[in-house]
């Protein structure tokens, strides 16, 4: 069975602005429907397109996501919303455009009165847990610090992991020097490496939950900086802090770290895996596997995470949007699969709920599409121009031709020919009418879409956006720094 349909030019797609209004509880469909499946989503932090050693990452040993692949669906044209993590876990959770949410960057965990809130917007675990499911987020939040955005408001009957964008993987420490951890929706001083805990985590809650209907969201802290593998050193300490620090690793240093940190992740789904198939619910639980953006520009020099797509993390080309995806469900969809129709992280949410029968009659209007009919019966998805906006820089795609606006100029490629983005067509006679014809269709999705602080962006020109969470690191670090001398990381 091959599932290499090409999308065509096609109609924007139709999006909702009316007012969000309060959603009714979902329903249970009792036809064409699943026995109540369980569901893992799993979203890796800033693993590139080729992170996965199935995705053709060099050096990486993933064998239990290679199995999942094998015997499930690889998607080889899925994007991430955003080319930054806040954004495209905020389309996750709403199956929406984040900017309808208000958002193009990232939430600051020193701002406590933002975030995303599940009051004034669709959250898939509220859903789910309305839906009678146990639910349960363990990993990497970033949607907002303050108490009216973090996982229990969003129904999320379990918590084990941090609120902030990162966190040293040993120490704990976010990016303010402070320990950002929780277990049992609580502040904890748990000793240990952070994914690994993470891993015990997820298999105790299924241990716990296992006769019940399950919704596991799994937000892993890898690779994301700093970089560390299970037997490294804090960098990040009560007297000391650094960001990052994979600029002035070898690149020898930066790969094993990276190796082992992605080798930490698998074998925490292998484990899971193992848990599943104790109670034998193999069977009946859909998995997700995807990352919130490409990778970063370290590990592209280092090890060509990216594959040979252009870019990486922060920047519109494939390298910074397109990332490893599968989808697993053992005898509902078909094995061995490769799928190259394109799709986005907001179709993840109604993908699930249609999966899991769950009929929504919430007043809000998705924008992602379930996934569900290309899954389970081979379909084609439907014609769609698809967006992407991060700060003042704007994507639109329409089949296989993509326009990028960003430095005051048009940029437009043409992906069945030149997948490495290398050849711009925008100033080319031949497609001057459809240059056109994407302007006009991504000006009116920003005036539809988007809302609050990104609508007062003016597309193309650059507006730096403020740090708000500055801090005196000289002075904090009393004049120490991070070096890397003779093989050996040093601080002094």
């Amino acid at each position: 069975m091959n599932l290499t349909n090409k999308l065509l030019l096609g109609a924007v797609l139709g999006l909702c602005t009316s007012n969000l209004l309060a959603a009714e509880t979902p329903k249970i469909k009792k036809e064409n429907s699943f026995e109540k499946p369980n569901v893992i989503v799993i979203m890796a932090d800033d693993l590139g397109y080729a992170g996965l050693s199935c995705f053709g990452g060099e050096g990486i040993s993933t064998p239990n996501l290679d199995s999942l692949a094998n015997k499930g669906v690889r998607f080889t044209n899925f994007y991430a919303n955003s080319t930054v993590c806040s954004p495209t876990r905020v389309a996750l959770l709403s199956g929406r455009y984040q900017q309808r949410v208000g958002l193009d960057h990232i939430y600051f965990h020193c701002v406590k009165d933002v975030g995303f809130d599940p009051k004034t917007n669709p959250s898939l675990p509220m859903i789910m847990k309305e839906a009678g499911y146990k639910t349960g987020v363990f990993g990497k939040w970033h949607l907002g610090s303050g108490p009216d955005y973090q996982p229990m408001a969003h129904g999320f009957d379990e918590f084990t992991g941090f609120l902030d964008g990162n966190i040293d993987f040993v120490s704990k420490h976010n990016t303010e020097s402070e320990v950002d951890w929780f277990v049992h929706n609580k502040p904890s001083d748990q000793k240990g490496y952070v994914t690994t805990l993470l891993n015990d985590a997820v298999v105790d809650f299924i241990e716990k939950e296992h006769k019940n209907p399950f919704f596991i969201y799994m937000p892993e802290a890898a690779v994301h900086c700093p970089m560390q593998g299970p037997d490294d050193v804090p960098l990040r300490t009560d007297d000391f802090y650094t960001y990052t620090v994979q600029g002035q690793l070898p690149r020898e240093e930066y790969m094993r770290r990276y190796s082992e940190m992605v080798a930490s992740m698998d074998k925490g789904v292998g484990r899971v895996m193992k848990t599943l198939r104790k109670y034998d619910l193999e069977d009946n639980t859909l998995i997700i596997f995807t990352s919130d953006n490409g990778g970063e520009r370290t590990g592209v020099k280092h090890g060509k995470v990216n594959g040979e797509n252009r870019g990486h993390k922060v920047t519109m080309y494939e390298g910074g949007l397109k990332v490893p995806t599968i989808f697993y469900w053992k005898g509902k969809l078909a094995g061995g699969i490769v799928n190259d129709e394109l799709a986005l992280t907001m179709d993840i949410l109604p993908t699930v709920l249609e999966a899991a029968g769950i009929e929504y009659n919430g007043s809000y209007q998705f924008d992602g599409t379930s996934l569900t009919s290309n899954l389970f019966e081979n379909k084609p998805l439907e014609q769609r121009d698809l967006f992407w906006m991060h700060t003042e820089r704007l994507v639109i795609r329409r089949g296989d031709m993509k326009l990028i606006r960003q430095n005051k100029g048009v940029e437009l490629y043409d992906l069945a020919s030149d997948k490495l983005e290398q050849h711009n067509l925008a100033n080319n006679e031949e497609y001057k009418e459809l240059v056109e014809e994407m302007l006009v269709a991504s000006d009116k999705w920003h005036k539809e879409t988007a809302i609050g602080f990104p609508a007062q962006r003016e597309i193309g020109v650059k507006v730096k956006t403020a740090w708000p969470c500055k801090r005196d690191l000289k002075s904090f670090n009393k004049g120490k720094k991070y070096k890397w001398i003779d093989g050996k990381a040093v601080i002094q």
